[in-house]
């Protein structure tokens, strides 16, 4: 019996020192010391969706008019001016303003896991207008146009909009509560009505939703942080300094993905392609501070 308590505590303890001396070459290789496993919560302000449409592709976006004729043809559309893109709805057809409804339906995003999330938006109007812009959010729209009138679409209000039609200055609608708090399928709306006379033109850009994401961030010594862990869709890594790039490897070492040139403090990193299981995650700094931390794709 002691012959093999010998050899059982001889195996383990050369086994303990085989990892030390290669997690230590780990840590000296990168000039850092990593405190691993140190687990906290902490409410993190995100970024859920976006977009500014500067690649002038609005694809993603679902028009919806119920006034659409042949002889009232119009819709939230994509315009441009000196390079800008922004979402344009109007109804004058050169001579007459008409009566028309239009809706331009976001893509879905989902705000599981966050509390308090809010938009942002520019906003301009033009000319003489019917109405203001209104804004709108559907938890149950499915994503077509034609179930557009099934869903249930709940006005949010307090919108700051432009009350200047003579010029071409944006205003900001800026953290406007949403009230979408963890929710699985999110859509917003925005509606633009004219009637036979009066229609003007509204357009809006640079659409933000933000939310504070409570769950549980993997830390080390340098600040960096990655969340939600586990990650369904997109993890989440912050930094103090300036992310140079950020590499991802499977347990047995594997490079899987490897993003360069993020030079932000904050990146949403996709991961929904992963299967299931416990990855590795490098984060360099372009200060050359580096940290390497474990997340689990669930």
């Amino acid at each position: 019996m002691f012959y093999f308590n010998y050899i059982y505590f001889f195996l383990t303890l050369h086994t303990i020192i085989f990892f030390y001396k290669h997690l230590n070459f780990i840590i000296m290789k990168k000039g850092l010391l990593l405190i691993l496993a140190v687990i906290l919560t902490l409410g993190v302000n995100a970024q859920i969706f976006s977009d500014d449409f500067q690649d002038g592709d609005a694809s993603d976006w679902t028009t919806v008019t119920p006034t659409w004729t042949a002889s009232v043809p119009y819709s939230w559309h994509l315009s441009s001016y000196s390079g800008d893109y922004y979402f344009s709805a109007s109804a004058y057809d050169g001579t007459n303003n008409l009566a028309s409804e239009q809706w331009v339906i976001s893509p879905a995003f989902s705000t599981t896991g966050y509390t308090g999330v809010t938009i942002t938006f520019d906003n301009r109007q033009r000319y003489t207008i019917y109405q203001d812009l209104e804004l709108y959010v559907s938890t149950d729209f499915t994503g077509d146009s034609a179930s557009f009138s099934s869903a249930t679409w709940t006005q949010i209000t307090g919108l700051t909009l432009d009350t200047d039609p003579t010029d071409y200055n944006w205003a900001t609608t800026t953290d406007l509560s949403l009230g979408v708090d963890d929710q699985a399928t999110v859509y917003i709306a925005f509606k633009f009505v004219s009637v036979d006379g009066t229609a003007g033109n509204w357009t809006f850009n640079n659409v933000v939703v933000n939310g504070t994401g409570s769950s549980n961030i993997e830390t080390v010594s340098n600040n960096a942080g990655i969340f939600p862990n586990p990650a369904i869709n997109e993890l989440n890594v912050t930094s103090q300094n300036n992310i140079r790039s950020i590499s991802v490897s499977n347990v047995i070492g594997q490079r899987i993905m490897n993003i360069e040139s993020v030079n932000s403090k904050n990146y949403s990193l996709e991961v929904s392609g992963l299967t299931k299981g416990v990855y590795l995650i490098s984060i360099e700094n372009v200060d050359g501070t580096s940290s390497i931390t474990k997340f689990v794709k669930k």
